[in-house]
């Protein structure tokens, strides 16, 4: 599979051991250092990319993903003009790298991210996704925006399937400041497809299946997340998909 769009951008995160980990800089200041950094980056993740280094191309298109959407919400702030077309080839340039990878489930995750872009249905389409088993452990995901991933675990005892969920909420700023957190493991019998988180007045539902992309899990909160201890608007509903097995 070639990359067959231009790699319009990317932005590496900041590391903890850059010298702005440890500066006293203004939001905007960190932002528009960030968005500044997306055309050497996209050139390098291209460069690995063609070079068949595939791990390392997967960095830099994270960092693509995550930033490019970053900078796009806080365009007044960042001064870039990103837009819904960068990001759907960001998401794409991670898709594309996984797949080398031999890592289709989460080239699918990544696709299926902007699902109604054409680039993406094409991507899709030319994946070779493993046949559905009837083993559900393993790593299911949903998307906490900015490229970054809610999970939930699901691992096999000899009588019982423990589920944990760790999910995160990133406000307007969060990708520099940090997420809201919030977790909870629950169990379900083996001869089951359905479990449930109950705790105070929080109620979460979940229930495993398939679709045409493959083993899913769909989970349903009730909106009074007050009683579930998770940190500000993390919310644990949503569609999650196996990604790792």
């Amino acid at each position: 599979m070639k990359i067959k769009y231009s790699v319009l951008m990317l932005l590496g995160s900041i590391s903890l051991t850059s010298p702005l980990a440890f500066a006293e800089l203004s939001f905007e200041q960190e932002l528009q250092q960030g968005c500044a950094k997306v055309k050497s980056d996209a050139l390098l993740g291209k460069k690995y990319y063609d070079q068949k280094q595939y791990a390392k191309a997967v960095q830099y298109f994270e960092h693509q993903a995550a930033w490019t959407a970053f900078c796009q919400l806080n365009a007044e702030d960042s001064k870039t003009t990103f837009n819904e077309r960068d990001v759907e080839l960001a998401n794409n340039n991670v898709g594309l790298s996984y797949a080398k990878l031999g890592k289709p489930l989460w080239a699918r995750a990544w696709f299926l991210l902007t699902p109604d872009s054409k680039v993406s249905q094409y991507n899709l389409k030319q994946l070779t996704l493993p046949k559905v088993t009837n083993k559900i452990e393993g790593e299911y995901v949903t998307s906490a925006g900015f490229g970054q991933w809610s999970t939930i675990t699901v691992s096999k005892t000899a009588k019982t399937y423990k589920i944990a969920f760790d999910g995160y909420y990133f406000g307007l700023r969060g990708l520099i400041y940090g997420p809201n957190m919030g977790s909870f493991e629950t169990s379900m019998p083996v001869s089951a497809n359905q479990a449930q988180f109950r705790y105070e007045d929080c109620k979460i539902d979940l229930k495993f299946g398939q679709d045409q992309y493959g083993r899913k899990m769909i989970v349903k909160q009730n909106d009074n997340t007050s009683g579930c201890g998770f940190g500000h608007n993390v919310y644990a509903g949503g569609t999650y998909y196996q990604v790792e097995n």
